[in-house]
């Protein structure tokens, strides 16, 4: 911790903090397919977890004294993909008494019935877009990836029964918020967040 910390952050803080918020959001004009509605595979999950199921330990830690800045719905009855919620913690600006860093959750469930058929597709349509790595240990699969322009954001895309949900993380290198962290701190956050998350979801949600 250095002996004197900068007294405001100010439009660093801001700009470090809006341009690590990157959401796939499932919004109008995406493209999105239903491979088999025919299919028989219901999933657990009738409605996606509302934005508390990531207020974790690991969220804590990651992003220091953070607010709930963005919890919106997305999708709906009329959309295939499914619905959900989109949310978004940032450790406000102001004196740098903590380092700044920010996370996101996109947490979409699946119509049934076809629900995990829909999911699978889901996860493959909206991390299509990335150079992707394998995570082994994430929900029933998972992928993940890291965005470096304009500012470093880690992302995993995972899927769990019918449920797609994407977590990303960026955090600041110093109380500043200059700089971004080493990607490789921030990609181990983006994998802790995720593995946070997927533990912290209830094994159903009936309809």
């Amino acid at each position: 911790m250095p002996s004197a910390q900068p007294q405001s952050r100010g439009c660093a803080t801001a700009a470090v903090v809006a341009a690590a918020l990157v959401l796939v959001v499932l919004a109008a004009g995406a493209v999105w397919y239903v491979a088999n509605r025919n299919d028989p595979e219901t999933g657990d999950f009738a409605s996606a977890p509302e934005c508390a199921v990531a207020e974790t330990e690991a969220l804590d830690a990651l992003v220091p004294d953070h607010a709930l800045e963005v919890e919106e719905p997305v999708g709906g009855e009329q959309d295939p993909f499914g619905s959900g919620w989109q949310c978004r913690w940032a450790t406000p600006g102001g004196p740098g008494e903590v380092v700044p860093g920010t996370a996101t959750l996109v947490i979409v469930a699946a119509p049934n019935p076809g629900g995990v058929t829909t999911a699978v597709d889901n996860l493959r349509t909206t991390t299509s877009q990335h150079e992707t790595r394998k995570l082994e240990g994430v929900g029933d699969e998972a992928v993940t990836w890291v965005q470096g322009e304009p500012y470093t954001v880690s992302c995993v895309g995972a899927r769990v029964s019918n449920l797609y949900l994407e977590t990303c993380y960026s955090v600041a290198g110093g109380y500043d918020a200059v700089e971004p962290a080493e990607e490789e701190r921030i990609v181990a956050g983006a994998e802790e967040l995720a593995v946070s998350v997927v533990e912290a979801l209830p094994e159903s949600v009936p309809e």
